[in-house]
């Protein structure tokens, strides 16, 4: 049972000890994949538009780009509107295959802090974990562009000790990073002070070893 009581949903349950509280688990925000790709697949299939108008006269053309297209030459017997349009589908099909690339890149990622460990599970159907004990932690870094921090994500670097992988590498994308650093540094505080980041410890049972209230 995870007793922080928040059930993970994005990283494996069963990699989880019994006395492990899951504290943040996140993806890297669809913000900092997507928008470039989309962008292709739009610029691609105007351009698509542009040379299918140019080749049929059924169809309204580009202005501008029109009286460029009148300007390039036939290509082995082919007009510009026939090898344009071909070329400007292979564009847009390469446009989809980068989508899928980032899409796939997206949801194989998570990136998770538990009382006891800081976690990056990779993969889709199988897994792998990297992971760095909250108590080697050495310092959280984040750094944002002014575009992401209107955006609200940034790149997040954890320093540790003992040469762990994860301390050489930069988390893109993820969101909201303070609270993601604050959740680390809290972590780690907290197993330092010999109490568990889930939870605080539960005041001292009353006793007779304890004065009473008002008296000195």
């Amino acid at each position: 049972m995870n007793p922080s009581g928040q059930l993970p949903k994005l990283l494996k349950a069963t990699y989880l000890a019994d006395a492990e509280g899951l504290l943040r688990e996140t993806r890297s925000t669809a913000l900092y994949y997507f928008p470039g790709p989309v962008l292709a697949i739009l610029v691609t299939l105007f351009l698509d538009y542009s040379a299918a108008a140019y080749r049929s006269a059924s169809l309204p053309t580009v202005p501008g780009l029109q009286s460029i297209y009148d300007h390039l030459p036939a290509i082995s017997g082919t007009g510009p509107g026939s090898y344009l349009l071909s070329f400007f589908l292979i564009l847009t099909m390469l446009s989809v295959l980068l989508l899928l690339i980032r899409y796939l890149q997206w949801i194989s990622t998570v990136y998770a802090v538990t009382s006891t460990r800081v976690i990056i599970q990779k993969g889709i159907f199988s897994r792998d974990f990297d992971e760095i004990p909250v108590t080697q932690v050495r310092g959280v870094d984040v750094h944002q562009t002014f575009v992401q921090r209107v955006l609200r994500y940034g790149t997040i670097q954890v320093s540790s000790e003992g040469g762990h992988s994860l301390g050489n590498e930069s988390w893109h994308g993820i969101p909201k990073p303070f609270d993601f650093q604050r959740v680390i540094e809290s972590a780690s505080q907290s197993l330092l002070r010999g109490t568990w980041a889930g939870n605080p410890p539960a005041p001292p049972a009353p006793g007779p070893y304890l004065r009473p209230p008002g008296r000195t």
